[in-house]
């Protein structure tokens, strides 16, 4: 009986770290009955702006979009529920939880990137996207008013 190669390659466990990282995610475990894989990234450090410099006029805000962090299928309601998480008009604190990305036996969630209206959700339940494709549009809250 041949034994099945279940390794994962490590260039492949620095694809997945730098997606995490990309994405803001900051750990993930995957497990299978012959390995397990528990990775964790520090988030991005954010530029602050030196005080030398003055702080730029204010300018309208634009809408801001919630993309895909890698390839999946879209969940907007819980697997075993039968409504949104949340829908069109509605308001969404920032870090709300809009819906999931299914990645293998994986589930990310998708957070609200800002407080705000869902102004529109460009991809159906259970559809497939790809890394970067926008799945949600938010007006902040800011403009919405």
């Amino acid at each position: 009986m041949e034994m099945e190669n279940r390794t994962l390659a490590l260039r492949d466990i620095r694809q997945i770290a730098h997606k995490m990282r990309a994405s803001g995610l900051s750990s993930i475990e995957l497990t299978d009955g012959h390995y397990r894989l528990r990775l964790k990234t520090s988030p991005r450090p954010v530029p602050q702006p030196s005080a030398a410099v003055p702080a730029p006029a204010a300018t309208p805000q634009k809408n801001e979009s919630l993309c895909a962090p890698m390839p999946g299928v879209v969940l907007l309601q819980h697997p075993l529920a039968d409504r949104p998480y949340i829908t069109p008009g509605a308001l969404a604190e920032k870090d709300a939880l809009l819906g999931l990305l299914k990645v293998g036996p994986v589930y990310l969630p998708l957070r609200s990137p800002v407080k705000g209206v869902v102004a529109s959700v460009a991809i159906a339940q259970g559809e497939c996207v790809e890394y970067g494709e926008p799945i949600f549009t938010l007006l902040p809250a800011e403009e919405a008013a």
